[in-house]
């Protein structure tokens, strides 16, 4: 599992509204059992703040929403499905934002 990698949502409740989740967490961490994920959801119709960043994966039209950021095992993360590696300047300038204001 690398940073910014793309994983189906294990939880098949949530997977409706989210159907991914983006891995936050460096993949040079050692020794930390969960990790830190957010969503990308199917049901934002535009992106409305500057945490948020709109992606498209499988054909979806999704948005990462960095504001609902979780931690979770990765137990059940299993098989990148894509990377927002190229989206690494965005998504990096909106955790920033989320926690610094700027």
């Amino acid at each position: 599992m690398r940073q910014f990698d793309v994983f189906r949502n294990p939880s098949l409740e949530a997977r409706k509204v989210a159907p991914f989740l983006v891995m936050l967490s460096s993949h040079h961490l050692r020794g930390i059992d969960e990790v830190i994920v957010a969503p990308l959801v199917n049901d934002a119709a535009e992106t409305v703040c500057l945490l948020e960043i709109r992606v498209e994966i499988e054909g979806q039209r999704l948005t990462l929403i960095v504001s609902e950021l979780f931690s979770l095992l990765p137990t059940g993360l299993h098989g990148a499905v894509a990377s927002l590696v190229y989206l690494e300047d965005d998504i990096r300038r909106a955790i920033d934002r989320l926690f610094t204001g700027f």
